[in-house]
């Protein structure tokens, strides 16, 4: 009996291990054996031409922040000014910060928003209300198509406001939207980029789930790619997707595409990108990327002052890369 009880004992831990949870995919917090990644940022190899996009959650306008956009504006022209991204995703854009930014940097960049409950799709500018945008570099891209969809299963159609005050069929607190561009970069022969920026729900996780599905089948049918991994073009799709990565939320995006965040060199993959002006930090912002010569160079979560303590609640999230 004492030898049968010494057996089970001596297997007990084999049992725990095979029976615990499966090494999680993309996780938030560093593994106690490598919290930091020493691997050095090898920079652009010079096999290809290089691309910086930003994903920035600039935090909605309003005056009762203790740092409201006008304490702040000038601290985010500083960041685009120092960093110079290609490609700027941006949430949470309200009507003045929808007039400031195509105003400010009207120069260098080209901008496109929509308001996210404008039935025909207007700039957020003009109709009001909060949207997502995007900015591109003009002396780099030149656009051939923007457009937008609603993360709802009607894609094309204003989401209605259900009786519990909610919205569209998956019952999102908000509606949402993605506004997207298809892009020819003069940098590379006129090589197409396909960008998504977008922002899911902040409360559902349903929603957030199937808004993470629509995207995968929206880009594949957008972009004419059945594989958005080894896509002939390069596809980025970034935004403050409201979940952590190892959530269930995204696995079609992990699933379906390359995540930034784990696959590119840095020392940030666990640097928070929610601040909360300092409280409850936790990583919300994503960028996924797909595209058979992609090759990511560099994460980097921007922490910077710019004169402020924080640009936004959130910070600017960038990621580097080259491609042939």
């Amino acid at each position: 009996m004492k030898l049968k009880r010494l057996f089970l004992l001596a297997l007990l831990p084999a049992a725990l291990l095979a029976c615990g949870p499966k090494d999680v995919v993309n996780p938030i917090t560093p593994p106690k054996t490598d919290p930091v990644d020493p691997t050095p940022e090898p920079g652009p190899s010079g096999d290809g031409v290089t691309m910086t996009v930003c994903s920035f959650n600039i935090r909605y306008y309003n005056t009762s922040d203790d740092l409201p956009w006008s304490a702040r504006q000038d601290a985010v022209k500083k960041f685009i000014d120092e960093e110079k991204p290609d490609l700027i995703g941006l949430q949470e854009v309200r009507k003045q910060q929808a007039q400031w930014f195509p105003s400010t940097f009207a120069s260098e960049y080209g901008y496109y928003d929509v308001s996210r409950d404008s039935s025909t799709g207007a700039s957020v500018g003009t109709a009001g209300g909060e949207g997502v945008a995007v900015m591109y570099r003009k002396d780099r891209f030149e656009l051939v198509l923007k457009d937008f969809f609603w993360l709802d299963p009607k894609t094309r159609e204003l989401p209605i406001k259900n009786g519990d005050s909610d919205y569209g069929e998956w019952h999102s607190a908000c509606r949402r939207v993605t506004v997207y561009a298809e892009l020819k970069d003069k940098k590379n022969n006129n090589a197409i980029v396909w960008f998504f920026p977008t922002h899911y729900d902040h409360v559902s996780d349903d929603a957030r789930q199937k808004s993470a599905e629509l995207m995968v089948s929206q880009m594949k049918v957008l972009c004419k790619e059945t594989n958005l991994k080894e896509a002939n073009n390069v596809i980025l799709h970034v935004g403050d997707l409201n979940t952590t990565s190892d959530k269930a939320a995204l696995a079609p995006l992990n699933d379906n595409m390359h995540y930034a965040r784990l696959e590119a060199a840095g020392s940030d993959k666990y640097t928070n990108t929610f601040n909360g002006w300092g409280k409850n930090p936790k990583i919300i912002d994503h960028i996924y990327y797909g595209g058979k010569t992609v090759k990511p160079i560099k994460y980097w979560v921007n922490t910077k002052n710019y004169g402020v303590a924080y640009i936004s609640d959130h910070y600017p999230v960038l990621f580097q890369f080259e491609y042939k």
